[in-house]
């Protein structure tokens, strides 16, 4: 066999990857497969989990036919969604991600129950619609038989480590996306399941990240042809593991998560969490430190609004329509070569969801401004590109404000691939942005986690010396405070005006 190494499994909302990394932090070999949601009615949004598992399952076989000497094994996943199964462990319906706008109703369950200020207190977290807890209470008023037949939920980080290995574990930066648990005492909170009815003990156990699950079944091993020894290490959230990735290891780190949803992601020690981050309702959410926790702000759609619109009008990027000699050309690549050098007065508000996460209260969905009869999609992409540069500013602004010393802002992810996107943001906010020699963060963050369960390192940070390596450095070279203060303009109107309609 060759060299050893550890295999990171990220699952993401459009697609999965893993990859087999060496204890220097070197990526060896990497296998992807790209999958999509379900859209099974106005203003729904789910992910079928055994597409999900296929997909992974087949990005673990691809790997493994390389024949790395690979010893342990990690997984991140989205948030929020929550995998049902029965007593035969069926999957008993698709989970229903972040961007689905049902249930707006329920949240007023929740607080009448406990109340804002409450929930935020035990669980870190502002109400939003979006999180597991309220899924669940929609789920009891419209979906009571599945509940019925639900023998054990997962989050996709402990579904996919149960699959691997058949123990139910969870760590506490992916359950604290249920909006259940203890966010200081690192469990599930009893006040919140006694309050709700909700059945915790079908839950898995809450352990800390770098715990070892144990090995993989050795019938999967075979099947895949993975070493019948490896061990799964229990993994993170998905932005936790970038973060790390990024060499987040002490307060004051940032990192930009740049994949279908943008977080901005702050690294705070729990001594300095006051009544300034709750009067403000921002999310804090376990890190992978007992001690130390993440805020992250950020905006849902961001890498899903590029996508969006490259795939409805990625053909006229294609310079005079000129598909056949861009066959072997990535459709984002085109559309970058042949964005404007000026969007003029055009603006694009990036809310391609109501499931919006700074501003819960907002109804305002995405729209272009300032269309013209000369207006070209050259135009409307570079004014898209730079709506979602102005959201980041908004962002950054709300952790400046926090008081913590920012050493530097890391970009992650496949949108900080884009170096058109990463020049544009270093613009907009007015300060450098740094990439890392392996974009995918949150794949070195795996694998991280692993090296130190190992031993390999015996700390994050000491790994981070070695793993994290910088790539290149974008600096402001263009002034875009007077467009931004417009589109603050622009977007307080919007916002106004869906209140009214």
């Amino acid at each position: 066999m060759k060299r050893a190494g550890y295999i990171g499994l990220d699952v993401g909302t459009s697609g999965c990857k893993a990859s087999v990394v060496d204890e220097q932090g070197n990526v060896l070999v990497t296998a992807r497969r790209e999958y999509g949601f379900e859209y099974p009615g106005k203003g729904m949004v789910e992910l079928n989990p055994n597409t999900v598992w296929d997909s992974a399952k087949e990005t673990l076989k691809e790997i493994a036919a390389f024949g790395y000497d690979v010893k342990m094994l990690s997984v991140s996943s989205i948030g929020e969604s929550v995998v049902m199964v029965d007593e035969q462990d069926r999957m008993l319906r698709n989970g229903i991600v972040y961007l689905d706008e049902r249930g707006p109703e329920t949240i007023e369950m929740i607080r009448e129950k406990l109340g804002d200020e409450r929930i935020q207190h035990i669980t870190g977290l502002p109400l939003r619609v979006f999180f597991s807890l309220n899924r669940h209470l929609w789920m009891r008023e419209h979906e009571p038989e599945l509940l019925k037949k639900t023998k054990h939920y997962f989050m996709f980080e402990d579904y996919i480590t149960y699959m691997l290995t058949g123990e139910r574990m969870l760590d506490p930066s992916s359950a604290s996306k249920t909006l259940m648990l203890d966010a200081m005492a690192l469990d599930w909170s009893s006040e919140i399941g006694d309050a709700f009815e909700m059945p915790l003990d079908r839950f898995s156990r809450i352990v800390p990240i770098g715990t070892i699950a144990g090995k993989i079944r050795p019938a999967l091993a075979e099947e895949i042809n993975l070493p019948k020894d490896l061990k799964v290490v229990v993994g993170c959230h998905d932005q936790c593991a970038a973060t790390l990735g990024a060499g987040g290891v002490e307060e004051g780190d940032i990192a930009a998560g740049e994949g279908s949803t943008e977080s901005l992601n702050l690294v705070v020690g729990k001594d300095k969490i006051t009544e300034w981050f709750f009067e403000r309702k921002l999310c804090l959410e376990p890190y992978i430190q007992p001690g130390q926790y993440m805020v992250p702000v950020g905006q849902h759609t961001h890498g899903t609004s590029i996508r969006w619109f490259v795939n409805e009008f990625g053909a006229d990027f294609a310079r005079n329509g000129a598909l056949a000699d861009a066959r072997d050309r990535n459709i984002f690549e085109l559309a970058n070569e042949n964005c404007a050098e000026d969007s003029g007065e055009v603006f694009f508000l990036p809310y391609l969801t109501r499931a919006n996460l700074m501003d819960p209260d907002s109804r305002a969905l995405g729209m272009f401004l300032g269309l013209e009869v000369g207006t070209d999609r050259a135009q409307m992409y570079r004014a898209l590109l730079e709506g979602l540069c102005f959201e980041t500013k908004q962002c950054f602004d709300i952790l400046n404000a926090t008081g913590f010393s920012i050493h530097k802002i890391v970009a992650t992810g496949g949108c900080s691939k884009s170096e058109l996107l990463m020049q544009m943001k270093a613009d907009v906010l007015g300060q450098p942005v740094h990439i890392l020699e392996n974009a995918d963060a949150g794949i070195s963050g795996l694998a991280m986690i692993c090296a130190v369960a190992d031993g390999t390192y015996s700390s994050y940070a000491e790994a981070a010396k070695v793993f994290v390596r910088t790539k290149r450095e974008y600096v402001p070279q263009k002034d875009y405070s007077e467009k931004y203060e417009k589109y603050r303009t622009i977007l307080a109107a919007a916002k106004e005006l869906y209140r009214k309609i």
